[in-house]
């Protein structure tokens, strides 16, 4: 019986000396998880604030085509009408 507590006293040390190893490689993990993650999002971030930038030059010119093309009509109307 003596040696069998002897043997789970022996495994329970061992197994409380890896788990003290394995926490602060976990600790690191997670450590380096997060500042990839900060990263990651940064990243997407700027890529999405690039896009809406794109997006509202892109909005601006497309309005101002539709507005010079109603002004360029309503020039031609008038002036199949003779109002200028």
């Amino acid at each position: 019986m003596e040696n069998r507590v002897i043997t789970l006293e022996v495994q329970m040390d061992q197994t409380m000396k890896s788990a003290a190893l394995v926490n602060p490689s976990i600790i690191d993990l997670c450590t380096s998880l997060e500042k990839t993650f900060i990263r990651f999002e940064n990243n997407l971030d700027r890529n999405f604030d690039r896009l809406e930038n794109n997006i509202n030059r892109k909005f601006c010119w497309i309005i101002s085509i539709q507005i010079t093309g109603m002004l360029s009509m309503l020039a031609f109307m008038g002036k199949i009408a003779q109002i200028y």
